[in-house]
């Protein structure tokens, strides 16, 4: 049984994940700001399409108390024009009584006519801005589903890259442990897997899960001569671990910054904030994060291929 394995492919494999998971996420970012331009034009019109709706249905509040009124008045009147009165006074009376629910008859047609003409002018100018309301909604329906789709896509490309990330640290730890009795008190080769998908333990055990691995490596390596040990040359490892760490940790925040400003807070997206500078930063920084993630696996591919090469000096 081999005491060490070749792991390069699988650090190559995890390079190409990177490639479709920045390229996914450049997508998601694109999409991103064209719902954001959508959801804007829906937020900035709202009020406007809220009062005016608000004000149509006002309108239409009174019509219904308008044709009860008019129908009873109207009813009353003929009902008045229909009786006969018995004297010279009744009929003086009912021909006042007949004059007067007249003028209070048309009084309310009136007015109904009025509230008429109003609903009837509002309904010209709220049908167009309802129909307006409508396809701006329809398109911030259409940009939001893009997004999400595609956002989706990139978690799931991000959760599979992330999985054989893991199982490629678990691999060179599991060689560690396999040729150095000392790494027993070490990180066992299982804490890969569970420093990446441990919630807030992930914040910080995978960078010193790998940290520990590299470190390990190149002492293992020098221990056998197969690494030259140059005490005066300047160790960058841990430094570009920490950038590379906390370049990933910068965009993780950033995303769930702008998706909490886009989804949950009031408003669309950023309103204090130049929205193509972030999404220009967002893309950035990744790029920064997977060129340097890239570099780091190369550079401990070349490691892991040294000491399967030279497994009989274990």
């Amino acid at each position: 049984m081999k005491k060490i394995t070749n792991n390069t492919m699988l650090g190559k494999l995890t390079i190409i994940l990177n490639v479709v998971v920045l390229i996914f996420f450049i997508i998601s970012m694109l999409l991103l700001m064209k719902f954001d331009k959508t959801n804007n034009v829906v937020v900035s019109e709202r009020n406007n399409y809220e009062k005016a709706y608000e004000e149509y249905v006002m309108a239409q509040h009174p019509l219904k108390q308008d044709s009860a009124e008019v129908a009873y008045y109207q009813y009353k009147v003929d009902t008045l024009m229909q009786k006969t009165p018995a004297s010279k006074d009744e009929r003086k009376a009912l021909a006042e009584s007949i004059e007067n629910n007249k003028q209070i008859l048309a009084e309310k047609i009136k007015l109904r006519d009025e509230h008429l003409a109003k609903v009837e002018e509002l309904t010209g100018s709220y049908t167009a801005l309802k129909a307006h309301w409508d396809e701006i909604n329809d398109a911030n329906d259409k940009a939001k589903k893009s997004f999400v789709m595609m956002a989706i896509l990139t978690l799931i490309a991000f959760i599979i890259k992330t999985i054989v990330l893991a199982h490629y640290g678990y691999k060179n730890s599991k060689n560690l442990h396999n040729v150095a009795s000392w790494m027993k008190d070490g990180m066992a080769p299982y804490m890969s897997y569970v420093s990446w998908f441990v919630p807030v333990y992930n914040l910080l055990k995978p960078v010193s899960f790998i940290k520990e691995i590299w470190e390990e490596t190149d002492y293992v390596l020098e221990s056998k001569n197969l690494l030259a040990n140059e005490t005066d040359k300047v160790d960058n490892s841990g430094l570009n671990l920490g950038i590379w760490w906390g370049l990933f940790l910068i965009s993780a925040l950033l995303m769930n910054f702008v998706l909490y400003k886009t989804f949950f807070a009031e408003g669309a997206f950023f309103l204090k904030f130049n929205h193509g500078s972030i999404a220009i930063a967002a893309i950035v920084i990744m790029i920064l994060c997977m060129l340097l993630e890239t570099y780091l696996i190369l550079t401990y591919n070349k490691k892991n291929k040294l000491m399967a090469d030279n497994e009989d000096n274990f």
